[in-house]
């Protein structure tokens, strides 16, 4: 979480190292084939934030921040994720060495996806300090594709391209939305204080997992074609938020938010959630029974503070720290005849971020930050990114633009095991990342 902050010095870029700076790094973004088990891969935040790092500098982030001396305003997000994902397994020589990674899958699916926020400050109405807000966004996008196309080998002296038998697929569609209600209030002159409460809802889930067989074969994971096709849905689940505010000197401010744990109650039409052997990752199975499970969502404390720098061209700079208790929340309960607990060994977390924001003669922002965060799943997992973007004014419309780009490796069981075979080696998953947004924001 990010807040505002100000102090006197110079602040110059060389534009040309940045970019190469910016784009040079190792990005790491992914997690995709994990987004049915934990919130991943999700920004809710708008695009210039986004482009800041992640920085929370809207009511989304805390609710404090407010829309003091702003007129009514609606804002509208557009946003587009897309990612590569190669699985691999090694290739062994004589003498069991590695010679290469032969890569047997490639998928690249795009998601979109849209979110709103309707704001204005009541002062005047209310002769309060008060403002008020409402959004809906997503929360947990669970959307994920696999497709895994089978080819059988027709052995020495055939002169042919390996023929079709068939497919692996994976299919998950839809998401978790929020609808958030924010109120902010300031006390005295220099203290912001805020509370939202959030209801979470699902948007026809759907997880979809089989063997399309076109012609029998041993590399398959069966001999016939059967697909799962399972239905979720979730109780509905209210989340309260508190934040605060203090502005310190004129352009300093430090900001505190706080998130409760809370339950999210699954119900399917037979997905189990196991942990993979091999891996000690989480996993899923299927059954012929309805099944229920319960994924507990973190404590998430959020540390913020954003500086306007005294320069000759304005320069905003922000930093956050973010800790989430995730290894008090790894123990899944489950309500099947032959599963009553999972233990996914989560491990807590923390963030850090920091995202700049420089005028270019005063006329054009230019955004980049930073975002380094643990991952539940292990320090294979720990994820950094790094996130560029732009804006510009029409009057009494706002249109600023941010992307996200990077890649993650990380080792994982094969999803699917052909019949009689009970490998051991671990595949190689390799996914590169892009979250483009656009946010529109009109002013009354």
């Amino acid at each position: 979480m990010i807040l505002g902050f100000s102090w006197t010095m110079r602040f110059r870029f060389n534009y040309t190292l940045l970019f190469i700076i910016v784009f040079g790094l190792n990005l790491v973004l992914g997690q995709e084939y994990f987004s049915t088990f934990f919130p991943v891969n999700n920004f809710p935040m708008g695009a210039r934030s986004m482009a800041m790092g992640g920085s929370k500098l809207g009511s989304v982030s805390n609710p404090a921040v407010g829309s003091f001396g702003k007129p009514l305003y609606f804002s509208f997000d557009i946003s587009r994720r897309s990612y590569t994902e190669k699985r691999s397994f090694p290739v062994i020589d004589m003498f069991d060495d590695v010679v290469t990674q032969n890569v047997y899958v490639l998928n690249r699916p795009a998601f979109s996806s849209f979110s709103w926020t309707l704001g204005n400050d009541f002062t005047k109405y209310f002769k309060l300090p008060i403002s008020i807000s409402v959004s809906g966004s997503p929360f947990w996008d669970m959307r994920y594709d696999y497709s895994e196309e089978v080819r059988a080998s027709l052995g020495p002296g055939v002169y042919n391209r390996d023929p079709v038998v068939g497919y692996h697929l994976i299919n998950v569609e839809g998401m978790i939305q929020v609808l958030r209600i924010g109120l902010a209030a300031k006390v005295g002159s220099k203290v912001r204080v805020g509370l939202s409460l959030e209801s979470l809802y699902e948007n026809d889930l759907s997880y979809e997992s089989g063997v399309h067989v076109i012609d029998q074969d041993d590399a398959l994971a069966g001999d016939t074609t059967m697909i799962h096709n399972i239905s979720l849905s979730i109780d509905q689940v209210m989340r309260p938020s508190l934040g605060s505010i203090i502005d310190l000197k004129k352009h300093l401010s430090l900001g505190l938010s706080f998130k409760p744990s809370a339950d999210i109650v699954f119900q399917t039409g037979g997905l189990v959630p196991t942990v993979d052997e091999k891996t000690q990752l989480p996993g899923l199975s299927f059954s012929d029974s309805t099944s229920r499970y319960t994924v507990s969502l973190p404590q998430e404390l959020n540390f913020s503070m954003s500086a306007r720098l005294d320069n000759p061209t304005k320069t905003i700079v922000t930093g956050g720290f973010t800790y989430l208790d995730w290894e008090n929340h790894d123990t899944q309960t489950v309500n099947h005849t032959l599963v009553d607990t999972v233990n996914f060994k989560y491990q807590s977390t923390i963030g850090i971020s920091f995202g700049v924001e420089h005028w270019i003669l005063n006329k054009t922002p230019f955004r980049f930050g930073f975002i380094y965060s643990d991952s539940p799943l292990g320090s294979e997992f720990e994820i950094t990114k790094v996130s560029i973007g732009s804006g510009w004014v029409y009057d009494n419309i706002s249109v600023d633009v941010a992307a996200i780009f990077g890649s993650i490796e990380y080792l994982y069981s094969d999803l699917f095991v052909p019949d009689g075979q009970n490998s051991t080696i671990l595949e190689r998953v390799n996914e590169s990342n892009a979250f483009l947004k656009a946010t529109i924001k009109y002013s009354f």
